[in-house]
């Protein structure tokens, strides 16, 4: 019998923490409060306080009772109340902010074509529409802080229930244990035959009812994939239940990373990956990419200008640098910076940048640190080899060496590349020094594409204007 699970460990849930929807439950009512707070603070600043109106409160309130509602609906089908975004150090800035835009729209909408509106102050809607800006995201700031303490501290749990026969129960919590730190809210139930091992909490029966008082969040079927009849019984058992429901057959660790699975034509295949969801909505991210960058060139020309003349007086050589990169679908595209080097590598060697990189020229220092020598790359966002957002693409020698390493560096290729992205706006951007950084890198890359939205591409552009004034060398 495999070890490393105390008798202790699995008991059955009724006395243990609260559960995680305790969080979700907090933020929904929280942002309740926040929304009509907002509103009257917005009233009393703009209209009772800057134009002396002091009209009643009555149809603000109603408004901001039509906003909780609309909110929480949309927030809800954004999925800003799973737990893993309501944990986000990030908090979603994009989403939230986004989120609000398309409720206050619906209700807006809503009441202009019933002629409910009447005078409403546009100077309010837009001071209340800050403030909720501003507050929303703070909360849920807060939020991510205090229950990340309470899990740590056991106060708030991850209920799991791992049912099946023989070792697997017992081998999946230890691999759960192991992974994620979660033993003290694991149960372990068996199916078939009573079992006396005291490390299970009890069997089918017992499952269902405390399934019935206090559902688990998640619920693993862990039956070997022999054990046919098994599996159908316990699986057609628990299918009645909303809890998550995950089924396991054979515990032999996955020779390629999978994404789930699908049948075709009644057999079933295992999904390596999905097309991903930027490739669905490509043409509201490609109207984005054009729009913002070529309102920035524009915008940018005197800069431009200045550069190219900076460059030229400083040292000899082209303005632009000009290096062999791998994009979508392991095309291969030329990507454009200000060179900011006495040297132009696009060879099987080539070095990265460093600190006190001796081959830095003296303007292009400058313009490394104030990130200008990037700007270029809007003219490869227009061409269409580039996105605004994406994974940062990688000389062809670099990239290679780093697909030898992870196996999974390869599915950063699905998307287009990016001059800005979710790992770079997460602290790895530069100079990869370790496999470690690499390896971060990578999984920032690939958790950006499996979750990706509009809303995600605003929020890490948002970010990236404070990263930028990090410079890099």
């Amino acid at each position: 019998m495999l070890t490393g699970v105390s008798p202790a460990t699995f008991v059955p849930l009724s006395s243990a923490g609260l559960p995680l929807s305790v969080a979700k439950a907090a933020v929904a009512t929280v942002e309740v409060v926040l929304v009509l707070a907002t509103a009257i603070v917005a009233k009393l600043i703009y209209l009772d306080w800057l134009l002396n109106s002091h009209p009643p409160s009555q149809p603000y309130l109603e408004i901001a009772f039509l906003m909780c509602v609309a909110v929480h609906i949309v927030y809800n089908q954004m999925g800003l109340y799973e737990i893993e975004n309501v944990t986000r150090s990030e908090f979603g800035v994009g989403s939230i902010i986004g989120g609000l835009f398309i409720s206050l729209a619906t209700v807006l909408g809503s009441l202009y074509a019933l002629k409910q509106l009447g005078d409403l102050s546009r100077g309010w809607v837009f001071v209340w529409l800050g403030l909720m800006a501003v507050s929303i995201p703070l909360l849920r700031h807060v939020v991510a802080r205090w229950v990340k303490r309470a899990m740590a501290s056991g106060l708030l749990v991850q209920r799991i229930a791992i049912v099946g026969t023989k070792e697997f129960p017992i081998e999946l919590a230890n691999r759960i244990r192991a992974k994620e730190g979660l033993s003290g809210a694991i149960d372990l139930y068996h199916c078939g035959p009573p079992n006396d091992d005291i490390r299970f909490a009890g069997g089918l029966r017992e499952l269902e009812a405390t399934m019935a008082v206090r559902p688990y969040d998640r619920v693993v079927v862990g039956i070997p994939s022999s054990e046919v009849e098994a599996v159908r019984s316990t699986v057609r058992l628990l299918g009645a239940y909303t809890t998550e429901l995950l089924l396991c057959t054979d515990l032999a660790p996955e020779s390629v990373a999978m994404s789930g699975a699908r049948q075709i034509m009644g057999i079933k295949t295992e999904v390596v990956h999905l097309v991903p969801k930027s490739e669905s909505w490509a043409l509201l991210k490609r109207t984005m990419d054009v729009v913002v960058a070529a309102s920035a060139l524009v915008l940018l020309a005197p800069v431009f200008l200045i550069a190219v003349i900076a460059i030229k007086l400083d040292s000899p050589g082209p303005v632009l640098f000009r290096q062999r990169r791998i994009g979508r679908n392991s095309s291969i595209f030329r990507i454009y910076k200000f060179r900011t080097m006495n040297v132009t590598e696009d060879g099987a060697n080539i070095a990265q940048a460093t600190r006190d990189d001796k081959r830095v020229t003296r303007v292009g220092r400058l313009l490394r640190k104030i990130s200008i020598d990037e700007l270029p790359q809007l003219l490869n966002v227009l061409a269409g080899d580039m996105s605004l957002v994406g994974p940062r693409p990688h000389a062809i020698a670099h990239d290679t060496e780093f697909e030898q390493k992870f196996d999974l560096f390869a599915r950063r290729r699905r998307v287009k590349p990016g001059m800005t992205g979710w790992a770079q706006v997460n602290g790895y951007r530069g100079e990869t020094k370790t496999t470690e950084h690499i390896r971060r890198r990578m999984e920032h890359d690939l958790d950006y594409i499996e979750k990706w939205s509009i809303w995600l591409d605003v929020e890490i552009l948002f970010r990236t204007v404070f990263v930028l004034a990090r410079g890099a060398y």
